[in-house]
Parts: structure tokens; C-alpha cells; sequence
């Protein structure tokens, strides 16, 4: 899954459909910030904005993270942590290298634990001999995409829908190239008149003629020797046809190329499953126009803007596992340990106009109500 996933990372619709997810997750809210964290404890709050602005560097590299949540459906990363300090750094791990292990101790069923499986990991060698020990819960954060109980205890990537209809279109588009190369030049067919040439000299005459009349051929600059990798005639070779008798006198005809035309009729079909697949609308990835004023695609688009509050949930929950087992080093415990709450910024304005619209109407019907004296102020309030 994960070679083919790379492979279609290198498709320009698919590559920008990655990009649009991370953008669209990491908003800026007003203050400037990508991530809001809500909590009444003013020393919480300091030593959590110190670990995601300036330990993690969130700004930075939250969008790489996500954008590797989205194209794998997992992400790890290796939580570097200093007892009484808390976490100092985190690296992120190849989705190739970890393992993660469920229900593998009878004797604690809910135990978990991260294998690292290839002995060339630098996470490997990190962590002692060839590898062979396993990371703590604590240790790893595990970002995943559940989106499907077959996929468990790993994620399933967002563009797993689209796996086989890229396959499809790829097919489609080389055939479509190919047959242009191939199938539609023009070819012309030469009857030439050979009079009264005895039969075993009409090869050497025609011969003679088609190298006569052939454009030059292509020469290596550097060699200067014949270039037969790239010799165009070898498709668009002309027919030389000796005819006399009845048929004689030279004649030149034209042999039309083959049409494909509904190649592309087949491949925009093809492509339009594909955008489906991606859950983006086509004209944010370049292919209609007219997208609108507005500045970012969730506010567009009310289905996109639920997918996106979908994967901002499972980010943060993740980036609240890190901030208790930071917190939990320092020295935290009970209440305080949860006593916060973070929250990405959604870029859909839509339901906070829906809020408000509501509101207001409220108010307008409590003001009508107020001044035509019909009910109680408690009733009205």
C-alpha cells in the first residue's frame, strides 16, 4: 500500500489534493496561531505554549505531520523525553519502520507498544541492539486515520479510495499517449512506375530511390555516428511501392493517421472518479473556474469542511496525549493533568454564520415581543 501511495504522490491532482488537506487543517485563527489552547491555569498554559510553539514548533511542522496522517492514514512520532523536564524533542518515524503491537501480553491485555522493525533505522539504532526492543505507549505519539476496522490497529490513508482508479487512469493516459506517437502520423504511399526493369533489379532501383528521397538522418553531435535511438522515420515510415502494367504511372496517396478521439472523453471520466475519491472539489485543484471571493475551500464547501474538523479531531487528540505525558513528567497529576483543551482552527466560517443568524433573529423577536408588552419579561427571557 505504502509504495503505492508514494507513487501516487507523484501525480500533480493527488500531490495538490495532499497539500489542500494539510493547508486547510492548519489555519491561522485571529491571534495568529494554528492551535488554541483553552485552560484557566495561567502556568498550564505557559508551559504548554512553551512545548507546541517552541519544543515541537508546531507552526512549522504540524504540516508536514498531517500531510503524512493523510497520504499513509499513520503517522508516528518518537517523543524524546527528560524525566522532571518532559518531552525536549520528537522525531518523526517511516510508517516502513514501526510495528505496533495490541493484545500481545496476555497478562496485561492493554498493553501497547511500538516495534521498530528495520535494523538500518537510525530509530533503531537509537534505541539499542538491532533493534529488537520495543517503545513504551508513552514514547510514541501515533497519529492514524480510523476509518475502517480492517485497517486496525492502523489507520486507513484518505487516498486509499482512489488507488485504483489512479491505476486506471495512468493505464489510460500512457495508451493515450501512446497511440498519438504511433498510431496517428500520416503516412504517404509511393507507387512508383517501374517501366520495363528486369524483376531482380527492381529492390536495388527502389532502394536507390527511398534513400534518395528520405530526409536526412538524425546524427550524434558528440560520435558523429548514426543515431538509431532516435529515428523519427521508424514511425512515420512511408510506403514505396513498385507497380507497372495496368497500374503504372507515379502515383503519390496519403494513408490518414488513426483518430482518438474519445481518449479523452474516457480519461475525463476517469479523472472525475478520481477527484470523488479525494473528497475535493474539482475547481480547488486548478480544473474549472469562477471558484468564488472566499479565501479558503471549507468555507466552499460544508461536506470538505466536516472532513477536515474529522482530521483536525484526531490531531489533537493525539497532540493532547503528548502535552499529559509532558505535563506528567514535570510533575502534574490528577485534574491538572486534563485540566486544558486544545483546538485547531476550523476554516469553515458556515456554522459560526448559522450561530449567529440564529442569534440575531432571537434578539428580534425578543425586542418585538418587549415592545408590544404580549408576554412576561421572564417568559420572553
Amino acid at each position: 500500500l505504502f509504495k503505492d501511495y508514494e507513487l501516487m504522490d507523484t501525480d500533480p491532482i493527488i500531490s495538490s489534493a495532499l497539500d489542500v488537506y494539510s493547508d486547510e487543517c492548519t489555519v491561522d485563527n485571529v491571534e495568529g496561531e494554528i492551535l488554541n489552547i483553552k485552560t484557566d491555569n495561567q502556568k498550564l498554559h505557559k508551559i504548554l505554549h512553551n512545548l507546541f510553539y517552541d519544543i515541537l514548533n508546531i507552526e512549522f511542522n504540524l504540516w508536514s505531520w498531517i500531510r503524512n496522517l493523510v497520504k499513509y492514514g499513520d503517522f508516528y512520532l518518537q517523543l524524546d523525553i527528560l524525566d522532571k523536564h518532559g518531552v525536549m524533542n520528537v522525531k518523526p518515524m517511516s510508517v516502513y519502520d514501526v510495528e505496533r503491537l495490541e493484545e500481545h501480553d496476555p497478562s496485561n491485555p492493554d498493553k501497547v507498544e511500538f516495534k521498530i522493525l528495520t535494523h538500518l533505522s537510525p530509530h533503531a539504532a537509537a534505541i539499542g541492539s538491532k533493534g529488537e526492543q520495543a517503545l513504551q505507549q508513552y514514547e510514541v505519539a501515533h497519529f492514524r486515520l480510523l476509518s475502517d476496522a480492517n485497517f486496525l490497529p492502523y489507520g486507513k490513508s484518505q487516498i486509499e479510495g482512489a488507488r485504483k482508479v489512479f491505476k486506471q487512469l495512468t493505464l489510460m493516459e500512457d495508451a493515450m499517449l501512446i497511440h498519438r506517437i504511433m498510431r496517428a502520423p500520416e503516412k504517404r504511399i509511393f507507387k512508383i512506375d517501374i517501366g520495363n526493369i528486369p524483376p531482380n533489379e527492381v529492390e536495388n532501383f527502389m532502394n536507390k530511390l527511398i534513400n534518395k528521397m528520405k530526409k536526412t538522418p538524425v546524427i550524434d553531435q558528440k560520435t558523429g555516428e548514426y543515431n538509431l535511438r532516435y529515428n523519427i522515420e521508424s514511425v512515420t515510415e512511408d510506403f514505396f511501392l513498385p507497380v507497372r502494367g495496368g497500374d503504372s504511372g507515379t502515383n503519390i496517396e496519403t494513408l490518414q493517421g488513426l483518430a482518438n478521439d474519445n481518449a479523452i472523453e474516457d480519461i475525463e471520466y476517469v479523472r472525475n472518479k478520481l477527484m470523488a475519491a479525494l473528497r475535493i472539489p474539482k475547481a480547488f485543484l486548478g480544473y474549472e473556474e469562477g471558484v468564488g471571493s472566499k479565501a479558503t475551500l471549507a468555507a466552499e464547501d460544508v461536506r470538505f469542511a466536516r472532513t477536515i474538523e474529522r482530521l483536525q479531531k484526531i490531531v489533537v487528540a493525539e497532540l493532547e496525549k503528548i502535552a499529559i505525558v509532558h505535563l506528567y513528567t514535570q510533575g502534574f497529576e490528577d485534574v491538572e493533568l486534563i485540566d486544558f483543551s486544545l483546538e485547531l482552527t476550523n476554516p469553515s466560517m458556515i456554522h459560526q454564520q448559522e450561530k449567529l443568524e440564529l442569534l440575531t433573529q432571537q434578539v428580534e423577536i425578543a425586542n418585538n415581543l418587549l415592545e408590544q408588552k404580549i408576554m412576561s419579561r421572564e417568559w420572553i427571557y
